[in-house]
């Protein structure tokens, strides 16, 4: 019985982040210019998400490089996001993406050497729609509770109340 609820959960979270997140081509055209910063593999991953939409990338290997969220321009980022929450929803804390996931959906502090520097948080924070905030709300909370008490739950609790929080539908 608790194992149809938890598919529910799930089915639920992929539904929004379907509603979400737009499911557009790509253009990975310069997607590692607008923060001048270099990516070492950013000719392989423009050419693995160029054209496509978040639902048609290769998951595993996107998801195997989530190193470039921290390199990503805010458009392509969010283009791509959806996957990598898919990923936390679907594999949990055995996601790959997981660490890197927290690092970036953390609200920095002020002169932080970790995860995305303010402006890059408040660029990606201030492109994204409400409905899109609210996925990513709900999905860090799932993501706790799957674990409530290991390292990468309590970093998904501290991005959920360091900013994403005020995202959730009331009552949540």
């Amino acid at each position: 019985m608790a194992t149809r609820g938890v598919t529910k959960v799930r089915d639920n979270l992929i539904e929004q982040l379907r509603t979400a997140f737009p499911m557009e081509p790509i253009q990975s055209t310069d997607a590692f210019e607008e923060w001048g910063t270099t990516y070492p593999d950013a000719v392989p991953y423009e050419q693995a998400i160029e054209g496509k939409t978040w639902n048609t990338l290769d998951d595993d290997y996107i998801v195997r490089r989530s190193d470039a969220l921290g390199f990503l321009g805010t458009r392509q980022l969010i283009a791509v996001l959806p996957v990598y929450l898919r990923s936390l929803v679907e594999k949990s804390y055995w996601s790959p993406a997981a660490g890197m996931l927290m690092l970036i959906l953390a609200k920095p502090e002020p002169g932080a050497k970790t995860g995305l520097v303010a402006g890059r948080f408040d660029a990606l924070v201030d492109a994204l729609t409400d409905a899109q905030r609210a996925a990513i709300a709900s999905v860090l909370r799932a993501f706790y509770e799957t674990d409530p008490d290991g390292s990468l739950g309590l970093a998904s609790l501290g991005a959920l109340d360091g900013h994403w929080k005020i995202y959730l539908p009331f009552g949540q």
